[in-house]
């Protein structure tokens, strides 16, 4: 490995020492979340009293014969109705919203995961997503593709995953209806099988790009397992798609953090700026080598964090120079400053 980079031994500290490590060595980048489905926190503002709180007045309303069913029961139902359904039985009547808000699941859910929960609903995907399968999601940790922390949900196959696997495992890979219709030669009747949601407008992608119009994405994984046939395109032409539409895997994407069912913590991933700083001294990156920027890119867990800061040279530089974090670090990175590139959003 490269000098200056990795430490040639193992960095010992104490378990004191390791809040003041994280705010010092990392930071949450804001970016990754911006590239993909992402509302603001104004519109959150207007809907999360709505979605989230209960009344404060017992309701006299029942719910029919549901109200015959043991309540172990009829949480056990509820958990398991999809996001659409759930969400319409809560707004029957008072005595249904205070049956949805009482559970565990929802308010976890609508606390933690609201982007998310928005992001089905408006791409119409809710039906296809059960509270459970929400709820199941929030609580898994790693990549379910790579093993890494996965800070990321692909909305098409609901598969939590990481940066790195977003934007390259095949599971991920999202394109245009007709396009994949194209591609596998698809019937009708295999068409209809596929998953798929009208895109939202925005901007994606790490380029920041914009999209107006909206257009009908589907999942090509899924697209080649319905089809059973091997894509039509050459490798050349196959180079040349995920090229242009690389973009598209954002444009199905979303930002969830990781719900610790035992400790009640939340944690939205973070990121090294220690390898941050390494790439802008070209201790490594100066001829462009992609992993370097994958290491760069590269969102950790907590205490995966705490495992890579041992053998980050430049990360533990800049807990050094901070007294260890009673000062700011006078080479702290600009991009780990601002947590990220782009500008701020509202």
């Amino acid at each position: 490995m490269l000098r200056g980079y990795r430490s040639a031994t193992e960095y010992s500290f104490n378990e004191e020492h390791t809040d003041a490590i994280v705010r010092t060595a990392a930071y949450h980048r804001k970016d990754f979340a911006l590239s993909m489905i992402w509302f603001s926190s104004s519109e959150h503002i207007n809907i999360f009293q709505s979605i989230a709180t209960p009344f404060q007045r017992a309701s006299n309303l029942g719910l029919g014969c549901l109200d015959r069913l043991p309540l172990e029961l009829l949480h056990d139902m509820l958990v398991r109705l999809d996001v659409h359904s759930l969400f319409k039985f809560r707004q029957t009547n008072r005595g249904s919203r205070q049956a949805v808000d009482s559970l565990k699941q929802y308010q976890i859910v609508v606390l933690h995961g609201l982007n998310l929960f928005c992001a089905l609903l408006r791409t119409r995907l809710a039906p296809e997503i059960s509270l459970l399968d929400f709820y199941d999601a929030l609580c898994l940790k790693p990549c379910s593709l790579g093993g890494e922390f996965g800070g990321f949900m692909s909305l098409l196959t609901w598969v939590r995953c990481c940066f790195k696997c977003l934007k390259e495992a095949p599971e991920t890979q999202v394109q245009t209806l007709s396009a994949a219709r194209k591609e596998f030669r698809l019937t009708k009747a295999e068409s209809a099988q596929l998953r798929s949601f009208k895109t939202l407008p925005g901007i994606y992608s790490m380029e920041e790009s914009v999209y107006k119009s909206r257009f009908t994405i589907v999942s090509l994984h899924q697209a080649s397992l319905i089809s059973r046939r091997q894509s039509q395109t050459t490798m050349q032409s196959q180079s040349e798609r995920s090229q242009r539409s690389k973009k598209l895997n954002f444009l199905g994407s979303c930002a969830l953090p990781h719900y610790d069912k035992v400790t009640g913590n939340v944690e939205h991933g973070m990121s090294c700026a220690g390898c941050q700083l390494a790439l802008e001294k070209d201790i490594i990156g100066a001829r462009g080598e992609k992993w370097a920027f994958e290491a760069r890119d590269k969102v950790y867990a907590r205490d995966g964090l705490l495992e890579h800061f041992k053998w980050c040279e430049q990360a533990q530089l800049l807990w050094k120079s901070s007294c260890e974090g009673r000062n700011k670090p006078a080479e702290l990175p600009e991009a780990a400053r601002r947590r990220g590139y782009f500008n701020e959003r509202v």
